[in-house]
């Protein structure tokens, strides 16, 4: 591990400013996420089809840039509120372009959140790389939290664990572990050789414990920067994948997840 868009039969994923094809059926937290596609404009989406790919294959994650949550230390795990980029993101993102311009990419990802579009539309600009929506490596849901502190937040996971849901539809840290696996899954099927996805600070933070041998949910990986850079293999995710499903085989999420309230 360094730091540092096959489509369906009649269908193309999106090039910059077209329609979107979605890695999966549009699910986010363990149900199927029926919200309009978030963005200046609605945008269609269609299902973007796994299959084999030959040779060897790497796959690129970045955390996207600073938004004014971000400085503000507040929280957002809906993607219909719009929380985008800060001047200084941007900046950072501009940044990390000249790495990704050297990196071959034949797939941009993002996920719901207009933050993840925003950065990966500024890393492939001047690229014609066609885009798909990942929803299940989306920021997590956070029931009651939503717009919270993050002390507030960080002060019921201490009290209520790891299987603790947020009060109004929020996702525990076992919820989201699984559908990061399940998101990771996506991507490691997809025919692409050498995707770029642009994600949130918990699915890669929890990937690169995984990938290191540690508790995907408790490693020494502890935060993620914006606008940084990782680079896996493919035998890295696929190991990291399944370090994920040991840890929830050990101590698997309640089901069903609380309805919104």
């Amino acid at each position: 591990m360094t730091t540092r868009e096959t489509r369906p039969e009649g269908t193309r994923p999106s090039r910059a400013g077209g329609p979107e094809g979605t890695l999966g059926p549009a699910i986010a937290g363990g149900a199927e996420d029926t919200g309009p596609p978030v963005g200046p404009a609605r945008r269609r989406e269609r299902d973007y089809p796994a299959g084999p790919m030959p040779g060897p294959r790497q796959f690129a994650l970045v955390r996207h840039g600073r938004t004014e949550y971000n400085v503000q230390r507040r929280l957002n795990g809906d993607p219909t509120v719009p929380v985008a980029l800060s001047p200084e993101g941007r900046e950072q993102v501009e940044a990390l372009k000249p790495r990704i311009d050297g990196l071959e990419v034949d797939l941009g990802v993002h996920t719901r959140f207009p933050r993840t579009r925003q950065t990966l539309a500024l890393l492939l600009a001047g690229r014609d790389v066609p885009r798909v929506v990942c929803p299940d490596l989306g920021d997590v849901h956070l029931g009651r939290f939503e717009g919270a502190p993050v002390e507030e937040y960080r002060a019921f996971r201490r009290e209520h664990g790891m299987a603790g849901r947020p009060p109004g539809g929020g996702e525990s840290r076992l919820d989201v572990l699984a559908r990061y696996a399940r998101g990771f899954a996506r991507l490691a099927e997809v025919r692409a050789a050498a995707p770029l996805t642009v994600t949130h600070d918990i699915p890669i933070r929890f990937l690169a414990n995984a990938v290191a041998g540690a508790d995907p949910l408790d490693g020494p990986v502890t935060a993620i920067p914006n606008a940084s850079l990782m680079i896996v293999s493919e035998d890295e995710l696929r190991r990291g994948i399944a370090a994920m499903h040991a840890r929830l085989a050990a101590q698997p999420p309640a089901d069903p997840l609380d309805p919104p309230v």
